[in-house]
């Protein structure tokens, strides 16, 4: 009796022995969180962001705040447009590539370096029968970073303002950062308790890139609106905590200086660097003298499948599959005109792909079809920029 037993326990821990570990890997391999794309890592992260209409092959070099564009075969780059979050140092340093649009291949051919000016260079090879959309954007750590294993301090104060903020969050939250006040929305759950929040200086009245950096909580941080003249400038981060009770946030918001100088002796400047800003694009697109720019503005909650119609100043949805969407607004800064144009879709927030699927032409009563597809968990909230010329 006493053998029986023996055996008994032996059997029984070696089957622990063998069924532990593969419950663990299981585990592991069913809660590994799956990466969002357009959420920044918990750092200080600096980005160039590219977009253009590619028929074969060019290559888009970055050096500083200069961007020079070569096509080596087929048709020229058009309708080109790209933004710094800030300049790209001039020290040997990675970059990451992150492809947002484009059937075909995109590659990061070099990182800067001194042999070649400190400049990195994207290849793109569209050799599909005509034309596509392409966009694309290069991450770096910021400059800021410690060498001496103090890890991140923050943008410097050199180049950068910021607003930090921490609170505890229960269900789904939106704050909201305007001049020097933050105001907190309750989208569901119990809401905001205790929020703290510290402006170095006042978010400007103005256009400006906001990085988000330094986030902390068990659950969801992202930037969901940035400033704008629509939006009276404000910038919007959606705080989404999806287990049970409150839960400990925080993070900061970054935006450069005005006109401040860089490490090589560039200057600030938006209407230079990326001169189809929000603000330059709602004025020309309102009978300015430069090209209409961004035309249309859409948001809204996405779950599934879904078709945006443009035609004329008219705007409408048609739901195809998952759920439909929610909080859909949008805005005209001018009308989709009656004849063949090339329109051109950005996705500013939203974790999935969207793309236009039919250009205006005789044969659709000149009406411009982009679909936004969101095949993850739940929904998210999208935000997009339309043009066309």
């Amino acid at each position: 009796m006493k053998i029986n037993k023996l055996g008994q326990f032996k059997v029984s821990v070696l089957w622990s022995l063998l069924v532990v570990p593969f419950l663990i890997l299981t585990a592991q391999a069913q809660w590994w969180p799956n990466p969002n794309p357009n959420q920044y890592p918990n750092s200080g992260v600096s980005r160039f962001r590219w977009e253009g209409v590619v028929d074969g092959t060019s290559t888009v070099r970055i050096r500083g705040r200069r961007v020079d564009v070569e096509t080596y075969s087929g048709l020229p780059v058009q309708r080109q447009r790209y933004e710094f979050s800030d300049a790209l140092p001039r020290t040997n340093m990675n970059v990451q590539l992150v492809v947002f649009d484009g059937r075909d291949r995109v590659r990061l051919i070099q990182s800067p370096r001194a042999n070649n000016d400190f400049t990195a260079v994207v290849r793109i090879d569209d050799r599909s029968g005509g034309r596509d959309f392409y966009s694309f954007e290069l991450r770096w750590n910021d400059r800021d970073y410690r060498d001496d294993g103090g890890g991140w301090t923050g943008n410097s104060p050199r180049n950068s303002d910021y607003v930090t903020w921490s609170g505890r969050v229960d269900g789904e939250s939106i704050i909201r950062f305007r001049s020097d006040q933050a105001f907190d929305q309750t989208i569901n759950g119990q809401g905001v308790f205790g929020g703290r929040y510290r402006f170095s200086s006042p978010l400007p009245n103005r256009s400006v890139d906001v990085n988000l950096s330094n986030t902390n909580g068990r659950g969801e941080i992202v930037i969901v609106e940035q400033p704008s003249r629509r939006n009276n400038f404000t910038t919007a981060v959606l705080v989404r905590d999806r287990q049970s009770g409150a839960g400990n946030y925080s993070f900061t918001l970054v935006w450069p200086k005005q006109n401040y100088r860089d490490t090589d002796n560039g200057r600030w400047d938006r209407r230079n660097d990326y001169p189809y800003d929000n603000d330059d694009r709602y004025d020309r697109g309102n009978g300015g003298n430069g090209r209409s720019g961004r035309v249309v503005s859409w948001s809204g909650r996405v779950d599934g499948r879904d078709l945006i119609y443009i035609r004329g100043n008219e705007l409408w949805m048609d739901h195809r599959d998952g759920q439909p969407v929610n909080d859909a607004n949008h805005s005209f800064y001018s009308a989709l005109p009656n004849r063949q144009c090339a329109v051109t879709v950005r996705r500013v927030n939203g974790r999935g792909n969207v793309r236009v699927i039919e250009q205006p032409s005789p044969y659709n009563n000149y009406t411009a079809v982009i679909q936004v597809e969101d095949r993850d968990n739940g929904s998210d909230f999208y935000n997009l920029d339309i043009d066309w010329q």
